[in-house]
């Protein structure tokens, strides 16, 4: 009878180590707010607006201090008042809650704004002001949006993509244009575009490959509008493409598209804006150097473009020229197509990366490269 008490009382202590032990690994998995893919590096935001990168580091991207990868999240600074990240090739820049903004890592052109091109490996401020309302990290320049109105733009400008009317490179924030009627701006590769309060797009920079959607392959060096609508709702841009969300619903991609991430089914280039498939339900979309991705109406997402590294997250490494749906789950609130990889949050806060791992890109601590959606489920902690 003691054996058998003995018995029942181990398998009672393993269970209940069964449970604490899942009970500590979901407890373990942190929770964020947003998340922002670069080159080979990854930031996002935690719901205590801390701020955690991972992955590549050569240039200080992670503004942790040094140059060595973290294949794991590490924690940039001690403040909690982040509002807001965004990843570029080289370098990082994040808005606090105080609307200051601050950028780190390459800045060989620049793009740092900090008015000098010296190497940052922390966060660094970028001016005096506190009206920074979002700031869009491309290649080699950096672009944000001002409480006024304005959009401000520095770093590279070898075609324009500052779009302050030159190609000479630009270390402080120079003013695009004179409107103050700009709501949002996005970085790319070599281009910028932004969204007036019309409604209207506007492209300016590189435009070899279509990118600029205004019928041409001619760079431009100031602001240019893209066709005629009015009713465009947010946009997105990869390196050397850019895409859409109609007011109707549905989604238009344009530039570059060997690789198919203009998801029209095709692998040409197109230099106006052409519609992805015949849905009308698309909330949003985000793309990387290659790759698209967007959010639909049900909840799920979709990705296509290269996939040579499983950033389509669809279980295979095959390109893809059409949207393929990410998964089963219909509950994805927001995503980030970065270089080779793609993150993405669900309702519950948790964070997913899939894709090219090299330097620890997708924080699952490892170097393995994963073509479906991998939680993230720990922090390092030094």
């Amino acid at each position: 009878m003691k054996s058998i008490l003995r018995i029942v009382a181990a398998l009672v202590l393993v269970a209940g180590m069964s449970v604490a032990g899942a009970s500590s690994a979901q407890a373990s998995s942190p929770k964020w707010l947003s998340l922002a893919g670069g080159q080979a590096h990854t930031c996002g935001i935690r719901t205590d607006h801390s701020l955690y990168c991972w992955g590549y580091n050569a240039q200080g991207q992670l503004g942790i201090g040094n140059t060595s990868p973290a294949p794991a999240p590490q924690q940039v600074g001690f403040s909690k008042s982040w509002a807001s990240v965004s990843a570029g090739t080289f370098h990082t820049c994040a808005i606090r809650t105080s609307g200051a903004l601050y950028c780190w890592g390459h800045n060989a052109y620049g793009q740092l704004g900090t008015g000098n091109t010296t190497e940052q490996l922390q966060p660094t401020r970028v001016g005096t002001s506190t009206s920074w309302k979002s700031v869009r990290a491309g290649s080699f320049h950096t672009c944000a949006t001002h409480a006024s109105g304005s959009v401000y733009c520095w770093g590279s400008n070898g075609n324009g993509q500052v779009g302050d009317g030159t190609t000479i490179n630009r270390a402080t924030p120079k003013k695009v244009g004179a409107s103050t009627s700009w709501t949002s701006v996005d970085a790319g590769g070599d281009h910028t575009c932004a969204r007036h309060s019309s409604g209207s797009i506007y492209c300016w920079g590189h435009n070899f490959n279509g990118e600029l959607g205004v019928g041409d392959t001619n760079d431009r060096l100031t602001p240019r509008k893209v066709g005629t609508s009015t009713s465009w709702t947010n946009f997105n841009l990869g390196y050397s493409h850019t895409c859409a969300r109609h007011s109707s619903g549905a989604l238009y991609c344009w530039g570059y598209g060997d690789d198919g991430e203009l998801g029209n089914g095709g692998t040409s280039n197109h230099m106006k804006p052409t519609k992805v498939g015949s849905s009308t339900s698309w909330i949003s979309s985000t793309s990387g150097d290659d790759q698209t991705c967007a959010r639909h109406h049900s909840g799920a997402m979709y990705c296509w473009g290269y996939n040579g590294y499983g950033q389509v997250g669809d279980g295979t490494t095959v390109n893809r020229l059409k949207p393929t749906k990410v998964g089963t789950f219909t509950n994805w609130t927001m995503v980030a197509a970065a270089g080779g990889h793609t993150c993405a949050l669900n309702t519950s806060g948790y964070a997913y990366c899939w894709g090219r791992n090299d330097d620890g890109d997708l924080g699952d601590g490892t170097n393995d490269d994963r073509n479906t959606p991998t939680k993230i489920t720990a922090i390092a902690t030094g």
